[in-house]
């Protein structure tokens, strides 16, 4: 990684030699710009060339992320039967993927049909609940393990 020099005006003299710091520096802060070196000036987005096919400049860096990488979303459960609420966080090792057959809830409290479970995947980092879920007793099967959306965050 290159490394930003800030150079007072006074280094650079108009009719005079540039002194050969000053010339590496001039060569190197351009790169250090673009790598995000301590000290040096961010890129703003009005500088970056998306808005000709900004849709798919997007679309292409999201395709580019594997199952389980941060920033993608998984549909997990918890491995205990415990109600989340949005934003709740929790480490991998106490989600699993799921994959849910059919649902079929009567509001009323008078049916559950509730048929899924937890596969054995369990994945890495820490995660936040996007939505919602809560545990509740079926007398067919016991007490549910809630799934809902995460969202991968380290």
């Amino acid at each position: 990684m290159a490394t930003w020099t800030t150079l007072p005006d006074s280094a650079l003299e108009p009719g005079k030699p540039i002194r050969s710091i000053d010339a590496l520096a001039l060569r190197d802060n351009p790169i250090a710009i673009t790598e995000g070196a301590a000290g040096a000036p961010k890129i703003q987005a009005q500088a970056l060339d998306t808005t000709a096919d900004e849709k798919n400049w997007v679309l292409g860096r999201i395709i580019e992320a594997s199952v389980g990488d941060v920033g993608t979303y998984a549909w997990l459960g918890e491995t205990a039967a415990t109600s989340t609420t949005p934003g709740a966080t929790r480490a991998g090792s106490n989600l699993r993927y799921v994959g849910v057959n059919k649902i079929a809830v009567s509001w009323s409290g008078a049916s559950a049909d509730l048929t899924g479970g937890l596969f054995t995947v369990t994945p890495a980092g820490t995660w936040r609940c996007m939505g919602s879920s809560l545990t509740f007793t079926v007398p067919e099967i016991g007490a549910t393990y809630p799934a809902t959306l995460w969202l991968r965050i380290a």
